[in-house]
């Protein structure tokens, strides 16, 4: 059996914690693999007992001395607390510090990265973690490089994650390191995960920041889009879509979202291109098709205008 470890504190976010442990428990309980070891999942603290997390919830722990750090296959430290002051349990990053470089794999969760890099397990890497907590991470920690868009990062054997459903991106990816895509595919599916998020994706999406800060119609109407890209999202479809006239609605539009709805559509498509390249098996064209590019060379035209390079 893999152990794996999820170091928690108290005031630790329970998303954090629940979240990958579920992911693991769940591949070795129905999607047992007779030549591949499971999952043990050990839910630690440095004296065990009760722990309550930031939401009040109270969780059992081992006390982390029954655990052999040597056989720890994979270390995650989850985060807690405000991202601009998240709290940093010094006795924790004591053992973290004597102890942590021992695991196979360590993996930082949300502001779980301040723990890390405190330790000094991040020294002269890439690490990532909520976006909320990105500046304070680099300005406290300058020998980490701090990349604050990506969902998660992999950095030779140091894992790290933005918070909350992220935590869920990052284990599926070590599930597929471990059993291979199809494997980590079935389990999301079972997850009832909506998309299986790469490394490549970023923390903001567009989507959902389009539907904030906008009027509540137009924020329902970039979900309908975003679920319709390859039909044809004229503005005619679009305005009907919102009962209002062409003229009205392309005006009304520009006011409030501050583009064009045009411009809009492209850079949904765009974002869909770039998680079906990372995730899918499909070719370019087939990927144009699916997004409601006329073309493939449509595609690589407004691929580069919105990403900075050619999706070849």
């Amino acid at each position: 059996m893999r152990q794996l470890v999820i170091l928690v504190f108290e005031g630790v976010t329970l998303t954090d914690v629940s979240g990958i442990s579920d992911v693991f428990h769940i591949a070795s309980t129905h999607f047992p693999a007779p030549a591949i070891p499971g999952y043990q999942v050990v839910v630690a603290s440095l004296q065990g007992g009760p722990v309550r997390t930031s939401c009040g919830v109270v969780i059992h722990t081992d006390p982390i001395g029954m655990c052999k750090v040597q056989d720890i296959d994979t270390l995650v430290v989850p985060g807690g607390g405000p991202p601009d002051h998240p709290p940093v349990p010094q006795d924790l990053v004591a053992w973290l510090r004597e102890y942590g470089a021992l695991a196979h794999r360590v993996c930082a969760v949300c502001t779980g990265a301040f723990l890390v890099a405190e330790a000094g397990l991040a020294d002269q890497r890439r690490l990532t973690t909520h976006w909320q907590a990105a500046q304070v991470l680099a300005a406290r920690y300058p020998a980490v490089r701090v990349d604050p868009d990506p969902v998660f990062v992999r950095d030779d054997h140091l894992w790290s994650t933005a918070g909350f459903s992220a935590g869920v991106d990052m284990a599926l990816a070590l599930l597929e390191e471990d059993r291979g895509y199809d494997a980590a595919m079935d389990l999301a599916r079972l997850l009832v995960v909506f998309l299986k998020r790469s490394s490549a994706q970023s923390q903001h999406s567009e989507t959902l920041s389009s539907q904030c800060g906008v009027m509540a119609d137009f924020g329902r109407l970039h979900a309908w889009m975003a679920d319709n890209l390859g039909s044809g999202l004229s503005i005619e479809a679009l305005a009907e879509h919102v009962n209002m006239s062409p003229r009205t609605f392309a005006r009304r539009y520009v006011e409030s979202v501050g583009r064009t709805p045009a411009k809009t559509v492209e850079l949904f498509r765009v974002q869909a291109a770039q998680r079906y390249l990372h995730e899918a098996r499909l070719s370019l064209k087939q990927v144009a098709a699916l997004c409601g590019f006329s073309s493939a060379q449509h595609l690589r035209r407004a691929f580069a205008r919105h990403v900075g390079y050619s999706p070849d």
